[in-house]
């Protein structure tokens, strides 16, 4: 089994890519690997795990640092088998052992008798994987495009009425493309033109940036954030973006991005990027 499938099946079971890459460092078969997953596995929710969605998106946002949040997995740790953010929210919600089950049965093929030796009596849970959406190459221009310029009635026209968006650890989501806007207009840090840069990424098999924000201090571009889109054919109907900055080391990503001019945007930026090995 190659390194990138007992991460990933580690990935499902723990919600966590960080647990998950030291779990699977130890072990050399998927029977172990879940053993030693059930010793660790809790529930990582997203924030709309816990509340209904804020109606305030101009008012304070609320914050834990205490939940262990669900994590994204970077493109070169998957295994080609379903892992989309929303099915691995919902396999948190299961009880770790049925989670365990589920997985075993529904992606990795395991026989009921095979998983009750392991397992003892339990039964899997019927979890029901996102339809693959092929990215409109052009929508995710757009969105990077309107990202750069900072040009939110831009950002708005590319959400669906009923999208969601939320950011871990920040408890506080918010529903519809009129409130993402009255967010992203109240509470992101970006002013103006050129003062975040958005590097495309893959992650659980959707669409994915990582976010550079300009320091005023010194006009570098830091990191900043790495959202996760779900896309229809046409729209966005949920980006979460995570806060969490030492995510970027698991994607390669350096912390600082290096080249580009301050308060300069014309769309054809290409600053050096040096991907950590």
């Amino acid at each position: 089994m190659d390194d990138s499938g007992m991460i990933a099946h580690c990935y499902r079971m723990l919600g966590s890519i960080t647990e998950a890459v030291s779990i699977a460092d130890g072990v050399s078969n998927y029977g172990d690997a879940t053993l030693a997953c059930l010793t660790h596995a809790g529930t990582r929710p997203l924030p709309s795990d816990l509340a209904a969605s804020s109606a305030h998106p101009e008012g304070p946002l609320s914050e834990s640092s205490e939940v262990l949040w669900l994590e994204p997995i970077p493109e070169h740790l998957m295994d080609g088998r379903p892992i989309d953010l929303g099915l691995i929210a919902a396999l948190q919600r299961i009880p770790p052992r049925e989670r365990a089950a589920t997985i075993l049965h529904d992606i990795e093929g395991w026989p009921a008798a095979r998983i009750t030796t392991l397992l003892g009596d339990v039964r899997p849970v019927p979890v029901v994987a996102a339809p693959t959406v092929v990215p409109d190459e052009a929508l995710l221009t757009r969105y990077r495009a309107a990202f750069e310029q900072y040009d939110v009635p831009a950002i708005v026209a590319l959400f669906t009425d009923d999208a969601i968006w939320e950011m871990p650890p920040f408890t506080s989501w918010f529903r519809g493309a009129r409130d993402i806007g009255r967010l992203i207009s109240t509470h992101c840090p970006a002013e103006r033109p050129g003062d975040q840069y958005l590097v495309p990424l893959k992650a659980n098999g959707l669409p994915a940036f990582a976010v550079y924000m300009r320091d005023p201090r010194d006009n570098i571009h830091r990191a900043f954030q790495i959202q996760v889109l779900t896309l229809t054919a046409t729209a966005i109907v949920h980006a979460v973006a995570f806060f969490d900055l030492s995510l970027f080391q698991t994607f390669h990503l350096p912390d600082l991005l290096q080249g580009l001019p301050p308060n300069l945007y014309d769309g054809t930026l290409k600053p050096h990027i040096e991907r950590r090995h």
